[in-house]
């Protein structure tokens, strides 16, 4: 049986590709965001590539490809190489005490005129039963993520907001890192929480990440063969 929910920190050992850990921080001084028809794109870019499959790898890999994103190479762009050597090291510890894999593809495509990478990830662990008599049970996570290196400033988090359905539960803007979180969207059952963060190049966040510029994420716990997932939680 796969689980609804994951510690987060385990995903991010696991996956080495979701955003950084997003502090309940006291908002500092807004940084000024991209012009809004272009975080409109990036947010519509996210929603139609990974929500629609969201429960499928390889559903959400012929979403992608059906919307004209291109396989890619992680040497296409350094940032990119360097995030996936970070992913690499990551499955590998997880893969220590969690038997862990992953299976990705990387995908690039125009949004507003620059080049974007979308990664699709499906990663497995198991996990010792929680109880004296039960059995290991698998866990399985399908991830999306979208990704502009280039980026030189935030967006405004609101298609965002509007597109998972409730507000934003954490923020922060502090030393080149602004993110928001928001919590798991009843409209997309066994959907995680979804992550968005701008990382500036002087940032002290790149040496986690490996990459700077702008991000947003979600994973969804695959469903078991035959099972029936609801429409919405709502």
């Amino acid at each position: 049986m796969n689980r609804a929910l994951v510690p987060s920190q385990t995903i991010r050992a696991l996956c080495g590709l979701a955003l950084s850990a997003l502090p309940a921080l006291p908002a500092a001084a807004a940084t000024p965001a991209a012009p809004a028809a272009y975080g409109e794109a990036f947010v519509a870019a996210f929603a139609e590539a990974c929500v629609p499959q969201r429960l499928s790898y390889p559903g959400t890999k012929a979403n992608a490809e059906s919307l004209g994103w291109t396989l890619a190479q992680r040497q296409d762009h350094s940032e990119l190489e360097t995030m996936m050597a970070r992913m690499d090291a990551g499955v590998a510890e997880a893969a220590k005490d969690f038997n862990a894999t992953t299976d990705l593809e990387i995908y690039r495509k125009p949004v507003a005129g620059i080049d974007h990478y979308l990664v699709v990830a499906r990663s497995s662990f198991v996990m010792e039963g929680f109880g004296e008599n039960e059995a290991p049970d698998t866990w399985v996570y399908i991830g999306c993520y979208l990704y502009n290196f280039d980026a030189t400033a935030p967006i405004d988090p609101s298609p965002v907001t509007a597109l998972i359905g409730k507000p934003i539960s954490h923020t922060v803007d502090e030393q080149g890192l602004v993110g928001h979180v928001w919590g798991p969207p009843c409209p997309m059952p066994r959907t995680g929480d979804t992550y968005m963060s701008y990382i500036a190049d002087s940032s002290p966040v790149v040496a986690e990440t490996g990459f700077s510029g702008l991000a947003i994420k979600f994973e969804t716990s695959e469903p078991d063969p035959g099972e029936v997932v609801p429409e919405t939680y709502c």
